[in-house]
């Protein structure tokens, strides 16, 4: 859909060049329709083609400048959405890729659906765990996870041996790792995010 008076889009771009948010909104709705129609046969899907056209007028207004020497509007926005579109398409075929990598590479060990990790749910029962540990052995475990500190390092810190510093490291990873599995985190998963901490 393109306004039927070319003056008055022409005068609505000046506005929104001058900075007019009403001036963009209104361009905006305008076009939203066929552009939102657009983005759905890219993406295939309404949340995404929202989120496409989102980030594409996001880019113009930016860039709204560059609107004083655009002859075909119509045009101007639909190379902005389709560059989004095409971002959108590269971006999921590299999850895609990731994905699968990830599935054919663990299949044998696991059968995992990657599609159901949340790492930020994974981290929270972590943390969970690590809080549930006695003081010594919560200590022992951050300056091992969370500092990077070595298991000799740690006894001189906490004036401990190092045999006592290895075996209340082992208890709090065996801790950790159960509660993980009590929550449906594979074997697999534990070893992909242990350097969450």
């Amino acid at each position: 859909m393109a306004f039927k008076d070319c003056n008055k889009e022409r005068e609505l771009i000046i506005e929104i060049v001058g900075g007019s948010e009403k001036a963009f909104s209104i361009l905006f709705f305008n076009y939203l329709p066929i552009l939102q129609s657009f983005a759905l046969k890219f993406t295939k899907s309404e949340h995404a083609a929202e989120e496409v056209i989102q980030d594409a007028f996001l880019r113009i207004w930016l860039n709204r400048d560059k609107l004083e020497h655009v002859d075909n509007i119509k045009a101007y926005l639909y190379k902005y959405v389709s560059n989004e579109c095409l971002s959108f398409i590269r971006k999921k075929i590299k999850e895609e890729k990731a994905i699968g990598l990830l599935k054919t590479r663990y299949s044998e060990l696991e059968n995992v659906t990657l599609d159901a990790i949340h790492l930020n749910e994974i981290n929270r029962i972590i943390i969970a765990a690590v809080d549930k540990l006695p003081s010594q052995r919560r200590k022992i475990y951050k300056l091992s996870r969370g500092e990077g500190k070595s298991i000799p390092e740690i006894a001189e810190i906490l004036g401990l041996s190092a045999s006592t510093v290895k075996n209340a490291l082992v208890i709090a990873l065996k801790s950790i790792r159960e509660n993980l599995i009590k929550h449906g985190i594979s074997l697999f998963l534990i070893y992909f995010i242990r350097g969450i901490h």
